[in-house]
């Protein structure tokens, strides 16, 4: 009988870490952060699959030399998300520590993005949430969410139609006393499940966790830790992204960074695929982390 084909762990070569997970145009797509010196952060790029074992990098989407408010450095955390009015692809990402968070645009998930709007989407600090690591959430009815927040304060703002605007001022979620960064959300069976990491990103504090509620804006009801350490696999494994295979009722996968047990330095992290598994009561699993990844589902 032959043996399923497995994506492996780590799924690609290099540093890389933070990944968002998406399916646009019956193709899998990553958008990670490039693990380097923060000096050397200066650009993103993106990798995509037809399967979830074949990875394919399409280069850089998007250069901080080409968004003349950025600070050209320090390029953390990409978003992508498909506006369900118009078909384009905006590219939410953390233009340098302090610059804030930008949006960029393309008719392509693979890009080329350029600056949609010419300024930061969010520049200031709101209710002591640092600017940087935006997740734009798209719920069933069509309206745009940004989830973002560093400096363990968690806030979000509905978009306008355009998705590069914000339609109200963003509002405090901060779902638990130890949320750090790295919001993400999905919806399943009616609710919304908030997911963001804790501890330090740079050792094996590192970890995510997750809370419910029934509505986009919370409040949310902590409930527990779905990723950590496995001492004989990985350390510090967080940052992290979900995805429902397409063609499935309920099979998901978990996009995350962890760090080799043999790293020696804070930026040497890289991108993994595990199972994400829902419990009958709607509670999650906690991951298990694994070498061999998770089986092929080409599309």
């Amino acid at each position: 009988m032959n043996q399923p084909r497995l994506s492996g762990n780590p799924l690609f070569p290099g540093w890389y870490a933070d990944p968002e997970i998406h399916y646009f145009e019956n193709r899998y797509y990553i958008y990670p952060t490039g693990s380097a010196d923060f000096s050397r952060q200066a650009s993103f790029e993106c990798w995509s699959s037809a399967d979830l074992t074949n990875w394919r990098n399409e280069g850089t989407i998007l250069d901080l030399a080409d968004v003349p408010w950025s600070t050209n450095y320090a390029a953390w955390a990409p978003s992508c998300a498909q506006n369900p009015r118009n078909g384009k692809y905006y590219f939410y990402f953390s233009a340098g520590d302090g610059a804030g968070i930008g949006v960029a645009v393309s008719d392509s998930p693979s890009g080329p993005f350029r600056d949609a709007i010419g300024i930061p989407l969010v520049r200031d600090y709101f209710f002591g949430a640092q600017p940087i690591d935006a997740h734009c959430f798209v719920d069933d009815d069509g309206y745009a969410y940004l989830y973002y927040g560093g400096h363990g304060k968690c806030v979000v703002a509905r978009l306008t139609p355009t998705m590069c605007a914000i339609h109200r001022a963003p509002r405090d979620i901060t779902p638990a006393q130890d949320y750090v960064e790295g919001p993400f959300m999905v919806t399943r069976r009616g609710l919304y499940y908030l997911m963001w990491s804790e501890g330090d990103w740079g050792n094996h504090t590192y970890l995510a966790a997750y809370g419910v509620a029934d509505n986009p804006y919370g409040p949310f009801q902590y409930v527990g830790k779905i990723l950590e350490n496995h001492p004989e696999v990985a350390l510090g494994a967080g940052h992290h992204s979900a995805l429902l295979l397409p063609g499935t009722d309920d099979e998901w996968v978990i996009c995350y960074h962890r760090r080799p047990l043999d790293a020696t330095r804070p930026h040497h992290r890289v991108t993994c695929l595990d199972r994400l598994t829902f419990r009958d009561d709607g509670t999650i699993a906690p991951v298990t982390l694994t070498h061999e990844g998770v089986p092929a589902h080409p599309v």
